[in-house]
């Protein structure tokens, strides 16, 4: 019988295989690596809704990340926390008090409209005193803070091994260090891919009708150069500093220059801060790698942000990057969207989530479009011949 195969064990792949095993398909997820890597793991870890897409009166995007905190804190809610996320406010910056009231009483009526409740605390405000007290931010200006709530992954790592984990324990089957290193089509159509372990050299052939291309920035490798596939060329890195951190339960959101323009991310992690997110386009790189001027520019936004706080790159203790979808492949516009793409053989599918946050709406959503009715479950199923 023609078996079901997912290239990618990232958060993507691991939550369609799940949606496929609700469905009572049994799918062979296949990974190069043999740990988890790339965006997925690499994520600040923040799962974001609410206030952030209303500033650009994004409602779908407001309804499906609402959707995804659910998602999360449903499914695996040992693995998330609220987090405080603070957001200083300046006088005569675009970011003012009033507006984030405004936004506040309109993210309450959406949540009642459209049913999108989520459990997490009620957003509001703090006084200039409250956030000096807390943490060390520019204060000439500063007029108080925006409070809102956002869904936390506590180790984004240790919930996708959990996620595979449970691909296993349902009754799939999960590969790692091996890759798909081709298809085998008939008159248009998915026939068979072809496997490699990397830990031994081994190839072999498996007959399969459909192929779900999880890969994030490696999707569409085994097809070959001669298909045109998205691209995913923005760098993205968030770094680990040894610095002051916030309070344990706030995210600062912070400006180099205050109240406006590009924020980023300040939070504890462990005994250290972590701060991102950081871009860069980076078109026809495969390795996502910051570079040390990527590392000085990031450092310069975060003197900026924090003007009190000595820093050098001896602070920085670790980065974690990954490699985003873009729209053009120049990696200058990251590429906002959850896309379902054909660009292969019929059977060939291929799944590219602009954002963690939802990815898994994007694999339930493919799931229920191609197994809308549950068949009998598969006793025994395939097993790879290396293992």
């Amino acid at each position: 019988m023609p078996e079901t195969v997912i290239i990618g064990a990232g958060i993507q792949g691991a939550t369609l295989a799940l949606a496929a095993l609700e469905r009572g398909v049994c799918p062979i997820l296949v990974d190069r690596d043999d740990q988890p890597s790339g965006a997925s793991v690499n994520s600040y870890g923040i799962v974001h809704g609410g206030l952030r897409y209303l500033q650009s009166m994004n409602i779908p995007r407001w309804v499906r990340s609402r959707r995804a905190q659910n998602w999360y804190i449903d499914r695996y809610p040992h693995q998330v926390r609220p987090l405080r996320c603070v957001m200083p406010l300046y006088a005569g910056a675009p970011r003012s008090p009033r507006l984030f009231a405004l936004a506040r009483g309109f993210d309450r009526l959406l949540r009642t409209a459209l049913g999108q409740h989520v459990p997490l605390p009620e957003d509001g405000a703090c006084s200039r005193q409250e956030v000096l007290q807390a943490y060390d931010v520019a204060s000439h200006g500063l007029l108080g803070g925006a409070v809102w709530y956002d869904a936390q992954l506590l180790n984004p790592p240790a919930l996708l091994r959990e996620m595979l984990a449970e691909v296993e324990q349902r009754g799939g089957v999960v590969l790692r260090s091996t890759e798909v290193t081709g298809l085998i089509e008939q008159g248009g159509r998915l026939q068979a891919v072809l496997l490699r372990n990397a830990s031994d050299g081994r190839e072999q052939r498996i007959a399969a009708d459909r192929l779900f291309d999880c890969g994030g920035a490696q999707a569409g490798r085994c097809m070959g150069p001669a298909r045109r596939v998205p691209s995913a060329a923005v760098l993205a890195f968030n770094l680990l500093m040894d610095i002051p951190a916030p309070p344990a339960s706030d995210a600062y959101a912070l400006s180099p220059t205050p109240g406006r323009g590009r924020s980023f991310f300040f939070r504890r992690y462990g005994a250290a801060t972590l701060v991102g997110t950081f871009y860069r386009p980076a078109p026809g790189i495969l390795s996502p790698e910051p570079t040390a001027e990527d590392v000085r520019s990031a450092l310069s936004s975060i003197r900026q942000c924090l003007p009190n706080v000595e820093l050098d790159e001896g602070s920085v203790l670790a980065t974690y990057a990954g490699l985003l979808p873009d729209r053009d492949g120049s990696g200058r516009a990251l590429h906002p969207g959850d896309r379902h793409l054909r660009p292969g053989p019929e059977g060939y599918h291929m799944l590219v989530s602009g954002k963690l946050t939802t990815a898994p709406l994007l694999s339930e959503q493919v799931a229920r479009r191609l197994w809308p009715a549950a068949p009998l479950p598969r006793t025994g199923g395939w097993r790879p011949r290396h293992a």
